[in-house]
């Protein structure tokens, strides 16, 4: 998870990188090194931007924290504004007198926090001496609440382990919930699971216990997506006739191609479709194996090549299907005239796509095959006539 973590960074490179300034200070502070420390008795009288493979805040800042950091961010002091924090690990054992919001790997909290939490973490953990104030919004693989929380806990979650005390109502969505002591809850617990929770003697509402399965979709979101999906049958229509129209030797091409060798052309479609994921997983693993002073930087060069990657790739989505559906309308229709087949060809692929469970396969298989026909068909010299005769050459 280290690579996961330390690709957050990125949200918070842009104007952090600065100089430690000591107290008192009268603008907004930043820091960047490789461990970044505010010791016990320094006192930042603003906001405090700071980066470093780790960040530990011993001190007191009389304003927001927004930290990042390869490694973990610590709060074992005063922070009278807000945290903002993304990294592996965040740790608040002391107080932060507003709100914290945090993408981590892992959150601990041992120390109090003023008004909300909201987190975004693999793991949560807030402790038996925790107390939040506000509400606290989770959403986590797993999740181990047994401190006090002033107002609601919500969130989604695999799973939930619960005491403590909630001042209102808890409302969550979760894999399993599992109460594991004594819990005092102000309002209602309401929890939306496929499994029934453990442990529910063990809470004092003052409300009601409600447990509800999983809503399934929504019509009307089904509906939208049946609609789009037929807003973009017809614009891969669309676009398929107006290449064929602008090049149809070139699409003629590419359809015998794929009639020829489908699967030479499937695969070197489906390398080009997963460049951009294949430059990310090569970027994580390098990233997970360097260290943290040498990842920013791989970071910074990795992920724009993979957004312009994937760009690219989708603009060439626009043209790849147009071989693909002319493959698939002669194929039905032979002899059948060009646009004719690619008018049968959009028709059948495009019902196939409305089918719920089997029509994801019709991208996965079309985009991919038409890709790889375009590269045969660049890379391929224009072929004889057979109507001119053989001439041979001494």
């Amino acid at each position: 998870m280290r690579w996961l973590s330390r690709s957050l960074l990125l949200l918070g490179i842009v104007s952090l990188l600065g100089s430690v300034g000591m107290p008192p200070v009268l603008a907004a502070d930043t820091a960047s090194s490789d461990v970044a420390i505010i010791r016990q008795g320094v006192v930042i009288e603003d906001d405090l931007y700071i980066t470093g493979l780790a960040v530990v805040i011993d001190g007191e800042v009389h304003g927001d924290v927004v930290a990042f950091a390869a490694e973990e961010v610590v709060v074992n002091g005063l922070v009278t504004g807000s945290v903002f924090a993304a990294t592996q690990n965040v740790t608040i054992n002391g107080e932060v007198t507003r709100s914290v919001r945090v993408a981590a790997s892992r959150l601990t909290v041992t120390g109090t926090i003023g008004k909300d939490l909201v987190a975004v973490a693999a793991n949560v953990s807030v402790d038996p001496g925790a107390r939040i104030g506000g509400d606290a919004l989770l959403w986590s693989l797993g999740a181990d609440v047994a401190g006090r929380i002033g107002r609601d806990l919500g969130g989604t979650l695999g799973s939930l382990r619960l005491s403590g005390e909630v001042g209102r109502n808890v409302d969550v969505t979760v894999g399993r919930l599992t109460v594991t002591g004594p819990t005092m809850v102000g309002g209602d617990l309401s929890y939306r699971s496929k499994r029934l929770a453990v442990g529910l003697d063990e809470v004092n509402t003052r409300g009601v216990v409600v447990h509800e399965t999983p809503l399934p979709p929504n019509i009307r979101v089904r509906a939208l997506g049946l609609l789009g999906r037929m807003l973009v049958v017809m614009g891969l229509t669309a676009s398929a006739i107006l290449v064929t129209y602008g090049w149809p030797e070139r699409v003629d091409r590419a359809t015998r191609r794929i009639r020829r060798n489908p699967l030479r052309a499937y695969g070197i479609g489906f390398l080009i479709m997963s460049s951009p994921l294949l430059v990310l997983g090569v970027g994580a693993l390098i990233v997970g194996l360097a260290p943290g002073a040498v990842s920013l930087p791989l970071l910074a060069v990795l992920i724009p090549l993979a957004a312009a990657m994937g760009g690219v790739v989708l603009a060439f989505s626009l043209v790849a299907g147009a071989p693909s559906v002319l493959a698939v309308g002669r194929g039905i229709r032979r002899g059948a005239g060009i646009y004719r087949a690619i008018a049968v060809g959009a028709a059948v692929l495009g019902l196939v796509w409305l089918l719920p469970v089997v029509g994801w396969l019709v991208p996965l298989l079309a985009l991919p095959l038409g890709m790889g026909a375009w590269v045969l068909a660049l890379r391929a010299w224009p072929e004889p006539d057979p109507t001119e005769p053989a001439t041979v050459s001494s």
